[in-house]
């Protein structure tokens, strides 16, 4: 993945084998969690 700041407003990209193996696109929310330890985590947050 690749850190890309724009704007003032830090962004990164994810794998295109990721993406497609979830089913993400342009308009998939995902949530950035990280645990007390240091490590990163993408949720997908689904709409009802």
């Amino acid at each position: 993945m690749k850190v890309i700041v724009n704007n003032g407003q830090y962004k990164i990209t994810i794998p295109k084998q990721l993406a497609q193996g979830r089913n993400w696109n342009g308009s998939t929310r995902l949530r950035f969690l990280e645990t007390p330890t240091g490590e990163v985590f993408l949720q997908e947050i689904r709409e009802n």
